[in-house]
């Protein structure tokens, strides 16, 4: 019987058009008036917030590429925990000097989602929607919408021929319960910000030039100085991971400027989840904790630094730069790419 009442429920939600008309059939037959009643209940608790109801999904197979992008590469690395004003020269010289740059997007006041744990943020960041879509809330990712809001590797995979796809993360959750279906590898155990550096720099080195190629990597020692230590410029073990950090993004950024100078397109994104103040950032009204850093860097491109950036705009940047055109995540997505 439950699988039975699943499975109707599921003919409910992609078909939902006609089973409202049997219930407008039904209301016109008076002695039906409560079976009706269910029905509407039904479908207000099943289908309202399920994107197959909406007219996005007349959308679902419209995808196009751009050839001429076929073998672009994007690398996305992720410092879980960066209060913006703990970015200088001092503490994250590498990271600091984009500051200056005129061919990189900027800003230290990226905005978080509402609920500032990492679970919502990074989901949002990987996915191109808000947290009340894809309904990840905490950190346990429990009743979460992946499968109808998918992260970005998803759509690159099944929209690119020879679509090379990693994702090394520290905070091993991300990869457990966000990607590890979508992605060519990623590590479903535990890694040390120091191996994610090593097995980085090893596929960075040896990605194939001829495919298009995309990368997420996820630094989580800040997060935990700051939770131990304190989120602030004054907390020298937190400073001193950032440090540590900085030297690890300059060297893969370095890897990623020898394959540019032999011809490959790539680009590069910075970006944290969540800031902090003291040692918590479950303050979702405090600045410290809900303006986080984004950068992003390619040498010939522009970017709209006008622009306020929010979590959901990295999935669209980088369909924007990858050539990608998906009229089914047009229609949801709630981000909006930041390259002019």
């Amino acid at each position: 019987v439950p699988l039975a009442f699943f499975i109707i429920l599921k003919l409910i939600q992609q078909n939902y058009k006609f089973f409202m008309l049997i219930c407008v059939l039904l209301m016109l037959r008076k002695k039906n008036i409560n079976f009706f009643i269910i029905c509407l209940m039904t479908f207000n608790i099943y289908c309202k917030k399920d994107p197959f109801v909406n007219e996005c999904v007349e959308f679902k197979n419209i995808i196009t590429t751009d050839p001429e992008k076929r073998k672009n590469k994007v690398l996305i690395i992720g410092i879980d925990g960066v209060r913006s004003d703990v970015i200088s020269h001092e503490n994250s010289p590498f990271l600091y000097s984009f500051l200056n740059s005129s061919n990189s997007y900027k800003n230290l006041n990226h905005k978080t989602e509402k609920d500032t744990y990492s679970g919502p943020n990074w989901t949002s960041i990987l996915t191109g929607v808000h947290y009340e879509k894809h309904n990840v809330l905490d950190n346990s990712f429990e009743n979460n919408q992946l499968e109808l809001y998918p992260n970005f590797f998803n759509y690159l995979e099944s929209s690119m021929e020879n679509h090379e796809s990693y994702s090394l993360t520290n905070w091993v959750p991300l990869n457990q319960n966000v990607l590890k279906n979508d992605v060519d590898f990623a590590n479903l155990e535990y890694y040390s910000d120091s191996l994610v550096f090593e097995f980085s720099t090893d596929i960075i080195s040896e990605i194939n030039t001829e495919h298009p190629s995309s990368l997420f990597i996820q630094f989580d020692e800040l997060d935990g100085a700051g939770h131990e230590f304190g989120f602030s410029q004054e907390a020298d073990e937190y400073t001193q991971t950032l440090k540590q950090i900085d030297l690890y993004v300059n060297e893969l950024y370095s890897l990623v400027e020898q394959r540019r100078n032999n011809g490959e397109n790539w680009l590069v994104i910075f970006v944290s989840d969540h800031g902090g103040d003291g040692y918590s950032h479950a303050d979702q009204n405090n600045p410290n904790i809900n303006q986080t850093m984004l950068i992003i860097d390619h040498p010939y491109i522009y970017f709209d630094n006008e622009y306020v950036s929010k979590m959901p705009d990295i999935v669209p940047t980088i369909f924007n730069f990858m050539g990608i055109t998906n009229s089914y995540f047009n229609c949801y997505k709630d981000g909006e790419s930041i390259i002019l």
